[in-house]
């Protein structure tokens, strides 16, 4: 499986997650350009970049078909992966605490922290432009479950590696998938889809899960109920089972 991390954050974020899973898979984790261990690109990054770094990654496994597990803009890279490249390569999907449209409107209720409208995402670009480490300290700290104080070490770990990101890089592509609008475009994904949303969420409302359960073929969502938008650390356990659960099930003749 590969897992793809979001805005922000980089491979390491997994590392929890990547100690469970590889007791039994071949786990491989990538960095977001400009993100993690990946140095800051020539030029600005958008999806398509990450969609193509993507494929290069799974190029160099030979003939081995993977399961795809991206979290958050991970997430919407995996998605973009699929419809650039086509679905032969993968077995199967994992979307992770993600909407298909950051920005509310009159017929969607699911944006980014529930109403995020035009204005607000502009007002996000300026804030990555005027103090990139603030942003992301920011984004992780509202990552966490409503209503809970995460461990002071854990948040600690994940702003620090937050704030490796290059701000260019965090820019481009959050300017990329604000103008993203996959309500149309998700039913075409056609392979199994395993989606994970945490109740808590204050990232994404996590009723989203149930709209991308209906809007794909062949999907279903899991609801972690003591979770936010880090769901994969903050009920680690089982995330793990769920994930490991959903990967080992036959696929369907």
């Amino acid at each position: 499986m590969i897992l793809i991390p979001g805005l922000g954050a980089s491979r390491r974020f997994f590392d929890p997650l990547v100690d469970d899973l590889a007791r039994d898979h071949r786990v491989i984790t990538v960095d977001l350009p400009g993100h993690g261990d990946r140095p800051a690109p020539e030029r600005v990054p958008d999806l398509h970049e990450c969609a193509a770094e993507l494929r290069r990654v799974i190029d160099g496994l030979g003939e081995e078909r993977v399961s795809l597990v991206g979290w958050s803009l991970g997430a919407t890279v995996a998605w973009t992966y699929l419809s650039e490249f086509g679905e032969d390569r993968v077995r199967r999907l994992v979307s992770v605490e993600q909407t298909p449209w950051l920005v509310t409107g009159p017929d969607w209720r699911y944006a980014a922290f529930g109403s995020l409208d035009e204005q607000g995402a502009q007002i996000l670009l300026a804030d990555v432009e005027r103090d990139c480490g603030a942003f992301v300290e920011t984004l992780v700290t509202s990552s966490f479950a409503d209503r809970t104080e995460p461990d002071p070490a854990l948040l600690g770990r994940l702003v620090a590696e937050g704030r490796r990101a290059d701000p260019a890089a965090i820019h481009g592509l959050l300017s990329d998938v604000l103008k993203q609008d996959w309500r149309d475009r998700v039913g075409a994904i056609g392979v199994p889809t395993l989606l994970i949303h945490g109740r808590r969420s204050r990232v994404y409302p996590p009723q989203v899960g149930a709209w991308l359960a209906g809007a794909m073929p062949d999907a279903r969502v899991e609801f972690l109920e003591d979770s936010g938008h880090l769901c994969f650390l903050e009920e680690s356990r089982r995330f793990s089972t769920v994930l490991r659960d959903f990967l080992t099930t036959e696929e369907k003749a």
